[in-house]
């Protein structure tokens, strides 16, 4: 006996709310915002989601040598607003009539559940985090078939100028010196004077110098951190394998400040920084001779981001499909903006750290 829309949806609703409490969350930056409280859920809508930012102090201080100076009351106008346009994306989750005749009972039901909505969920958690950082999405039969579809997100990568909504125009993190950064981010002119800049670090030889400088980085983000400190990082495998190299080749220091994890070989601790290898980063698929191309990662600190979720993801019941289609289907939505940096001198990239 077929299994019929009610049968299914009886334990479907047991399941599918583990299966959105992971959505996100199972890519490591998404995952540090959730933890940092950066995730904000149900936030009141908009056609625009509009942050204040700190170019610079609203006010000044005087010395007081006789007692007899005056104090200044003008503000100086010190502030702009950040303005990043909120994107949706809805799908269908379609489960043939063939399949729910050829399987019945709980095992049945199981399976199909695990063919359909999990798959679904888990190709889309895939897509995200590679748009998330490199603007693209991996190859292959996933949930979103065309990277177009997001391009209504914010990506951490430099080298993306598609987008096409308010504020998502171009990747976050520019792969250039900060005196050297001017596009537009969040539709706020990038300054160096004012800086709505992030740092970076082009590396000539890893050998020589590619530690060294991203040390320097982990020291200049955290300065600018106000308290904050970086913890999360991600890098392309070649970068990966340097860095392994490297640490595993100093004893003394791995032993002392930094380790390896054991139980994870893709994910190494460097000054308080956890670096997570990320095979969507593989410098192989750049193709335009781009620096990227030569090895690159990222330093974050995730207090300074934020995602606003307009509705939080949401999977309905399976319903029958209508009479021209066998089968019945279930609706994905989901709705939000970002990710938002507000503070995008507390970040940083490199590139040329698998050379």
């Amino acid at each position: 006996m077929a299994i019929s829309a009610d049968v299914l949806n009886t334990t479907y609703r047991r399941l599918k709310g583990p299966l959105l409490e992971t959505f996100m969350r199972r890519t490591p930056f998404l995952d540090a915002l959730y933890n940092n409280g950066k995730v904000r859920e149900e936030i009141n809508g908009g056609t625009t989601i509009e942050r204040a930012i700190m170019t610079g102090s609203p006010s000044t201080v005087r010395g007081i040598f006789n007692g007899l100076e005056l104090l200044s009351l003008t503000r100086a106008q010190r502030t702009e607003q950040l303005k990043v346009e909120p994107h949706r994306m809805a799908g269908a989750i379609a489960i043939p009539g063939k399949d729910l005749a050829e399987n019945n009972g709980d095992a049945g039901v199981m399976k199909l559940i695990e063919k359909y909505p999990e798959a679904f969920m888990n190709s889309l958690n895939l897509c995200l985090e590679s748009y998330l950082l490199t603007g693209t999405i991996p190859a292959g039969n996933h949930t979103v078939r065309s990277v177009a579809e997001l391009y209504g997100f914010c990506t951490l990568f430099g080298g993306f100028t598609s987008g096409v909504k308010t504020g998502t125009d171009n990747g976050i993190l520019q792969f250039a010196a900060p005196a050297d950064q001017t596009v537009d981010i969040h539709n706020v002119a990038s300054s160096n004077a004012n800086k709505w800049i992030n740092q970076y670090a082009a590396i000539s030889s890893w050998n020589s110098e590619g530690l060294k400088k991203i040390n320097q980085l982990i020291r200049l983000v955290n300065h600018y951190g106000m308290g904050s400190r970086a913890s999360l990082g991600f890098v392309d495998p070649d970068t990966m394998s340097n860095f392994e190299e490297t640490k595993q080749s100093h004893v003394r220091i791995s032993v002392v400040d930094d380790k390896l994890s054991k139980d994870d070989t893709s994910t190494l601790v460097h000054k308080g920084v956890t670096f997570h290898e990320s095979l969507d980063m593989d410098r192989s698929l750049i193709t335009d001779g781009s620096a990227p191309a030569d090895g690159y990662g990222y330093i974050l600190m995730p207090e300074f981001w934020e995602i606003p979720i307009i509705q939080k993801a949401e999977l309905s019941d399976f319903q029958d499909n209508l009479a021209d289609q066998d089968g019945v289907t279930a609706k994905f939505l989901f709705h939000a903006a970002g990710p938002i940096c507000t503070h995008r001198a507390t970040q940083a990239c490199f590139t040329g750290s698998a050379l």
